[in-house]
């Protein structure tokens, strides 16, 4: 496996490389305007200043370019070792604001408004109300990204997932794995021709990006229509995670949602209390995607009482 300069699995994009080099040259930019120079050890110690200037996801991004230059520009040592500690160290994000657009996001569904939702779009004859019934359904089973669908695949009583984020050490690797033995082998088949279906009418779409909006335009009209508040796919993402914390590790929900690290199951999507006790909907994910996870196990304790459900 390729390694960065810090010793991180690289799985950059040819689109992410350019957007990297971008950045770097905007901090280049930055620095001087702040009288420092554009040389690698000047702009890491203005990088290292920029105390509560930038969000922590921005800072990830930021950091992220600087180690691109590095690797890029070959600075090789005890240099080296010394910029990385440097990069590593700064700067502190800032904290408070207005939430990113996907915090604001709605993050828990009550279950009888889950079922009204259900109930409307399996008397519906629209084509695209299927797709989305199925989303929804298998968004708490399963909480993958929309996007993630598309590459999906049953293989015997594994679901072997594409992860969508898996640039720059995000994801737990290029695929996870999560076992299916608590789904009956109806439910799998259901969910491989669902998977199938999925991908052919995406494919058939002029974009990606415009299948995906017309999905959602769509859901949201229905939420208006029952009255309910406005519910994304993420929400699903959201509350099936928050479901999988009621009997799952921290590692084990971390590796299921193809995150690289605990910490952002815990920090970033609903918590535990708003999920749906009782529910096991799949099994847990393989020892290799829970291996690729890193981080502290300290946040929310499995519960061992959920029945299954066939």
């Amino acid at each position: 496996m390729v390694q960065d300069c810090t010793g991180r699995a690289v799985t950059r994009t040819k689109d992410t490389e350019a957007d990297y080099a971008y950045r770097f040259l905007a901090l280049q930019r930055a620095a001087r305007g702040d009288g420092f120079c554009v040389d690698m050890e000047q702009v890491i110690a203005w990088f290292g200043l920029q105390h509560s200037c930038w969000a922590e996801s921005t800072v990830r991004q930021y950091r992220a370019a600087i180690r691109y230059a590095l690797e890029r520009d070959m600075v090789e040592g005890r240099d080296r070792d010394l910029l990385i500690k440097r990069l590593q160290d700064g700067p502190i994000p800032k904290t408070g604001g207005p939430k990113l657009t996907s915090a604001r996001k709605r993050k828990s569904l009550k279950r009888e408004e889950f079922l009204t939702l259900m109930q409307h779009l399996e008397s519906s004859e629209r084509a695209d109300d299927q797709l989305i019934r199925g989303l929804l359904a298998y968004g708490v089973a399963l909480f993958l990204r929309p996007v993630e669908y598309l590459g999906a695949r049953v293989d015997g009583d594994t679901l072997v997932v594409p992860n969508a984020k898996a640039t720059n050490g995000r994801a737990n690797g290029r695929a996870r794995e999560r076992s299916l033995d608590n789904m009956s082998p109806k439910a799998k088949a259901s969910l491989v021709k669902f998977l199938q279906h999925f991908s052919e009418v995406a494919a058939a779409a002029e974009s990606w990006k415009k299948f995906h909006d017309r999905l959602s335009a769509r859901l949201a009209r229905i939420c208006e229509t029952l009255n309910i508040r406005r519910v994304s796919f993420y929400t699903l993402r959201h509350v099936g995670m928050a479901t999988a914390k009621t009997w799952m590790t921290p590692r084990e929900v971390a590796a299921a949602a193809g995150h690289a690290s605990i910490r952002t199951a815990t920090s970033h999507y609903a918590k535990r209390r708003s999920g749906w006790h009782g529910l096991k909907l799949a099994g847990k994910p393989s020892v290799i995607s829970m291996a690729r996870v890193g981080g502290e196990m300290k946040v929310f304790r499995p519960r061992d009482t959920a029945p299954d459900l066939k």
